[in-house]
């Protein structure tokens, strides 16, 4: 890889070293009610792959484009882990299969949608949570997006046109990255970096040898 797969993730550092609150935790679980269409025949221990759509357009995409059945699951904070703190912890990611994933012998593909941005505070723990609940998933892509307005260019370079897709892998993927085109998928060039919940999972991705892929689209305007 062109530089460092650590030195472009951004880590989550506390404002108050001293503080001595609980450290928050997530918990995954089966609900009792399952939503309409639902399927119940996987479980999360089967899936082989993990797809987190990050609020916007990720997750609108995912919504309307691909073919998924709802499950009845969630990854929801543990009260007794929380206190009073703002931003507030995220509503549970709302939880589906890929329609056909698991037939002619495949594992299933989980895809996990978020409506709603993960504090960075809780980022590790929610990242931790999810990954534990998917034990067999050895593929995790993150799929979020990089403003614009926050591209950062080395001296002499432009900024990238939309649409233009970028990321970051795991070494367990190898130098030629996840897809077979290798211009399907730009390396995020330096000294940009991944902000937000990605650096999580990605993170863990790579400190366990999993294959992870961080994905983003270039999207106009800044948050």
């Amino acid at each position: 890889m062109i530089h460092s797969f650590l030195e472009t993730l951004v880590p989550v550092e506390s404002d108050d070293d001293d503080d001595d609150s609980p450290d928050v935790e997530f918990a995954f679980s089966i609900k009792a009610s399952a939503p309409a269409g639902a399927g119940t025949a996987v479980t999360p221990e089967q899936c082989v792959a993990l797809v987190v759509c990050g609020p916007g357009a990720a997750a609108a995409y995912a919504s309307c484009a691909l073919p998924l059945a709802p499950m009845p699951w969630a990854l929801e904070v543990v009260k007794e882990t929380l206190v009073r703190t703002f931003p507030p912890p995220p509503k549970s990611p709302r939880f589906f299969v890929g329609r056909g994933s698991g037939e002619a012998g495949e594992g299933p593909v989980v895809v996990a949608v978020l409506d709603a941005a993960v504090p960075g505070d809780m980022a590790a723990a929610w990242a931790e949570a999810l990954l534990s609940a998917f034990p067999a998933a050895t593929e995790v892509a993150m799929l979020d997006r990089i403003f614009r307005a926050g591209w950062r260019t080395s001296c002499g370079q432009e900024r990238p046109q939309e649409p233009h897709l970028c990321g970051l892998w795991t070494a367990a993927y190898g130098a030629s990255g996840p897809l077979d085109r290798a211009d399907a998928l730009a390396l995020l060039p330096a000294p940009n970096a991944v902000e937000g919940l990605a650096p999580a999972p990605l993170s863990r991705c790579g400190g366990s040898r999993r294959r992870g892929v961080g994905g983003l689209g270039l999207q106009g305007g800044g948050p």
